[in-house]
């Protein structure tokens, strides 16, 4: 039997899994909510590298990222940040839908599967 390996553990969620040579990523918003679009998207994606190198992979792994964003007047902006964050050759699977973000104060959220 595989382990399960958890990271961040919290009383609802945990920021990152490992199972089976793959990693599963939480939610990841920005933590400084006065940024823009863009700003946000930035942090969110610095996010991901920290938990992803937390682990042992990196972005250039990612499997699938699914976006969810507050308004999808941001999606340019939104684009800007993912296109000069993401490696050429090595973008993953991607969904991206407009949703009610939990705090209306989010305009990114972003989900992401990687391998190890």
């Amino acid at each position: 039997m595989s382990s399960i390996q958890r990271y961040h553990v919290g009383p609802r969620l945990c920021e990152t899994v490992v199972h089976n040579n793959t990693v599963y990523l939480a939610g990841q918003i920005a933590e400084d909510l006065d940024k823009d679009a863009l700003g946000q998207t930035v942090e969110v994606l610095a996010c991901i590298d920290r938990l992803l190198a937390e682990v042992g992979s990196d972005k250039t792994k990612i499997l699938q990222v699914t976006i969810f964003i507050a308004d999808m007047a941001d999606f340019d902006a939104m684009n800007l940040a993912w296109s000069e964050w993401v490696p050429q050759g090595h973008t993953p699977a991607r969904a991206t839908v407009q949703a009610q973000l939990a705090d209306a104060r989010y305009k990114v959220e972003m989900t992401a599967i990687a391998a190890l």
